[in-house]
């Protein structure tokens, strides 16, 4: 059976975040649910992104010299088996070692479907990254109002039954993948020596240390947004439905996405992009009702969905064709492991002082405004090696 490239990417896009939005959004509730301390609970949120700055530069590598294709089966297979394990034990080392085999092969997946639809997207210009990406929105969106209703009604370690499922689903769709030799870059002559190459762009890194240090200020938005939500009196189904909020504001923003940069210019793009998150933020901090707190999350669209579009564009722009999977790793190290895993015990930090995850949002704005001051001064868009 032939199925076009561009919709099996939209349907692993789709299924991907069909599988994030069942744990991320809930992980530290889930802690909670199971007796974990605050110390325990910090250690589980940043063991993903603790492995995704630890492996995931290599894991490019190995996905840039070896093939998408078999990284992608490989990692899907892995992740579903990893998810189950949450539901045959409890208690915290247990958890600690599910999370910890999880993030091993959960990371590698999203960086190489990125590289695939930028792969694509250079071979037909009928299409974007933001177009391809926006079918994760959707997922992300559904996934949201059915994991609030499923906590509700049964348990929530039922999001792990859904997350392995997404990941099966996952790993049985992409046997229908072309096979590298079909893909249009070259794959045969990377190498390590040359994959540290790409890190001596120096305007490369410094994009890479503005998005470390927006995510660490937004970190606090992707792993406390419920427990944000329960300190207001929200319920779960209520945290599940501005979860799908998010989802849907981030479709419109994904699909014209390309077009909103081709006017704007990246650098303007990406400066809306960050001011949106320290306003997002912000706001926040000043609601304490959360049904008054949904309608912030029209502002995900452009702080999330279009601040990532023009990071993996701008990567795209700075590194080698050859070298696609390792510049997106070094986006996602960057974002979702260096960040977040300072994010995390910064945020921690500061609840241990007393602080309620309203004002710590109000101390995370400060930050990224500083990261618009320093975008705004120092970032170019021409490449410098």
């Amino acid at each position: 059976m032939q199925v076009k490239q561009s919709n099996l990417i939209r349907v692993l896009y789709f299924l991907v975040f069909c599988c994030t939005a069942s744990w991320l959004p809930v992980l530290a509730d889930y802690c909670a649910d199971q007796g974990l301390t605050g110390t325990q609970t910090s250690l589980v949120l940043s063991m993903t992104p603790i492995m995704m700055f630890a492996v995931q530069p290599f894991y490019g590598i190995l996905a840039d010299k070896f093939g998408y294709k078999k990284s992608l089966l490989l990692a899907s297979l892995f992740s579903s088996i990893s998810y189950a394990l949450y539901l045959f034990g409890n208690g915290f080392a247990w958890i600690l070692l599910a999370t910890f085999l999880m993030s091993v092969f959960y990371n590698t997946i999203q960086p190489i479907l990125d590289s695939l639809a930028l792969q694509l997207v250079k071979r037909e210009s009928s299409f974007s990254y933001g177009t391809l990406r926006v079918a994760g929105a959707l997922g992300w969106s559904i996934t949201g109002i059915i994991i609030g209703q499923v906590i509700d009604q049964a348990h929530i370690s039922w999001i792990f039954l859904v997350s392995s499922i997404s990941m099966v689903l996952f790993f049985l769709f992409s046997f229908f993948l072309k096979e590298e030799s079909e893909n249009s870059i070259a794959i045969e002559s990377v190498t390590l020596k040359g994959a540290f190459s790409v890190m001596k762009n120096g305007q490369l890194l410094l994009l890479l240390f503005c998005v470390l240090l927006v995510s660490v200020a937004g970190t606090s938005i992707w792993n406390f947004y419920s427990l944000y939500m329960k300190e207001n009196g929200a319920s779960a189904s209520l945290v599940g439905y501005g979860l799908s909020l998010q989802g849907l504001f981030e479709i419109p923003f994904f699909y014209f996405s390309a077009w909103i940069i081709s006017r704007l210019g990246m650098k303007t793009t990406l400066l809306i992009t960050v001011l949106a998150t320290a306003i997002r933020l912000l706001l926040y901090s000043f609601i304490d009702n959360p049904t008054m707190a949904l309608p912030i999350e029209i502002l995900h669209g452009i702080s999330w969905s279009l601040f990532w579009v023009i990071c993996v564009e701008w990567i795209n722009k700075l590194v080698n064709a050859n070298w696609l999977a390792t510049g997106q790793s070094l986006l996602y190290a960057s974002y979702y492991g260096a960040g977040a895993v300072i994010g995390n015990y910064w945020t921690g930090y500061l609840a241990e002082t007393g602080l309620k995850i309203s004002e710590i949002f109000l101390i995370n704005a400060g930050l990224v405004i500083v990261v618009f001051i320093l975008i705004a001064a120092v970032l170019r868009t021409n490449r410098q090696n």
